[in-house]
C-alpha cells in the first residue's frame, strides 16, 4: 500500500503533537460549523419575518453544510486519529459520493442565489412571476437533482471512489478521465453564472444609487424600487460567495492539478491537509457571515443565547431607521 503513495506512510507516521494539533483544528471547525448551521435553521424556524423567498436558498446551503459536517467529516476525524482508513469499502464509496454531491449542490445553490438577485435587482418586473414560494422550492430541488447527476454519472460508469491519504477523504480517481470532467464543468459553469449575475447586479445598484442621489438633489421624491435592505442583503449574499470562492479555489486547483498529473505526482501532505481545512471551512463560514453582516440574524442569534433585551432594542432601532429611509427617499418596500 505504501508503494502506491508515500502519503500513506506520512499519515501513519505523524508525531503525537501533529496528530493532536491537526485533529483539534479540524474538530474545532466542524463544531463551529455544526452549531452555526443548526442555529441558522432554528432562527428561520422561530422568526417568521425571516422566512422569505431567499430563506429557501439559505436553508438549502445550511442543510448541505450540516450533512457535510456531520456525516462526511467524522470519517476524516477518524483518519486523523488512527492514521489510516478503517471504515471499509462501503463507507468509502458512500462518503466519496456525498462529498462530490454536496460540493456541487452548494456551488449550484449559490449560483441560483445569484440568479435570484439578478432578477430581483435587474429584472424586477419578472421576479414575482419566477420566484414564487412554490417555484423557489422547486428551483432548489432542481439544483440538488442536477448536482446529483455528477456523482451518479461517475459511479454508473463503474468507477470507484478511493481513499486519498493526504486529503483524508475518499474521492474520485486522480487521473484524466472524461468521467471526471462533468464535476469540473459543473463547478466552472456555476462560477461563470455567479460572476456574470453579480456583475450585472452591482452595475444596476450603482445606477440606482446615482438615481437616488439625483432625485434628492432635485427635490424629487418619486418612488424608486430598491430599499437599503435589498442592497445590504445582496452584499451579504455576495460575501458568502466570496467566502466560498476563497475556500474552494485552492481545493479546485489541487483537484485539477492532481487529475491531469495523475497518481505519480503529489505535494507535501501538509498542503493536502490544508486542502481539507479550506473545504471544511466553506461549510462553516456562512452562519458567521450572516451574523456579522445581517442585523436581523445577529439579533436572532442573541435571542437564542438569551439576550432578548438586546434583540428588542435592535429591532426597534432598525424599524425606525427603515421608516426614516422610506420617508426621506420615497422608496417602496419590495417583499421577498
Amino acid at each position: 500500500m505504501y508503494e502506491v503513495s508515500p502519503l500513506y506512510a506520512e499519515l501513519a507516521s505523524r508525531s503525537q503533537f501533529f496528530t493532536i494539533a491537526e485533529l483539534f483544528l479540524y474538530t474545532f471547525i466542524v463544531c463551529v460549523g455544526t452549531v452555526g448551521n443548526y442555529a441558522v435553521l432554528l432562527v428561520l424556524y422561530k422568526n417568521r419575518r425571516l422566512r422569505n423567498i431567499l430563506a429557501c436558498f439559505v436553508i438549502s446551503l445550511a442543510i448541505s453544510d450540516i450533512i457535510m459536517l456531520n456525516i462526511c467529516s467524522p470519517f476524516s476525524m477518524g483518519v486523523l486519529i488512527v492514521g489510516e482508513w478503517i471504515f471499509g469499502y462501503f463507507f468509502c464509496q458512500m462518503s466519496g459520493f456525498l462529498v462530490m454531491w454536496l460540493a456541487c449542490a452548494s456551488i449550484g445553490t449559490l449560483a441560483l442565489v445569484a440568479i435570484n438577485r439578478y432578477f430581483h435587482i435587474v429584472k424586477s418586473s419578472l421576479y414575482r412571476s419566477i420566484f414564487t414560494p412554490t417555484k423557489s422550492k422547486l428551483i432548489v430541488l432542481g439544483g440538488w437533482l442536477a448536482a446529483l447527476t455528477i456523482p451518479l454519472s461517475y459511479t454508473a460508469a463503474g468507477k470507484q471512489f478511493i481513499f486519498q491519504p493526504g486529503k483524508l477523504i475518499c474521492s474520485f480517481e486522480y487521473k484524466f478521465s472524461f468521467l471526471v470532467l462533468p464535476f469540473h464543468i459543473f463547478i466552472g459553469i456555476s462560477m461563470v453564472i455567479l460572476i456574470a449575475c453579480y456583475v450585472c447586479v452591482f452595475k444596476a445598484m450603482k445606477v440606482h444609487e446615482r438615481t437616488v442621489v439625483n432625485n434628492l438633489r432635485n427635490g424629487n421624491t418619486r418612488p424608486v424600487t430598491l430599499l437599503l435592505e435589498d442592497v445590504k442583503l445582496t452584499k451579504i449574499l455576495f460575501a458568502t460567495v466570496v467566502g466560498f470562492i476563497i475556500c474552494w479555489s485552492p481545493v479546485l486547483v489541487l483537484d485539477i492539478v492532481d487529475t491531469f498529473l495523475g497518481t505519480g505526482w503529489h505535494l507535501p501532505r501538509e498542503i493536502y491537509y490544508m486542502y481539507t481545512i479550506f473545504g471544511t471551512t466553506s461549510s462553516a463560514i456562512n452562519p458567521i457571515v450572516y451574523g456579522v453582516m445581517n442585523p436581523s440574524y445577529r439579533r436572532a442569534y442573541m435571542r437564542l443565547c438569551g439576550l432578548r433585551r438586546v434583540g428588542r432594542v435592535g429591532d426597534s432601532a432598525e424599524t425606525n431607521a427603515h421608516e426614516h429611509l422610506r420617508i426621506k427617499t420615497g422608496k417602496t418596500h419590495l417583499r421577498e
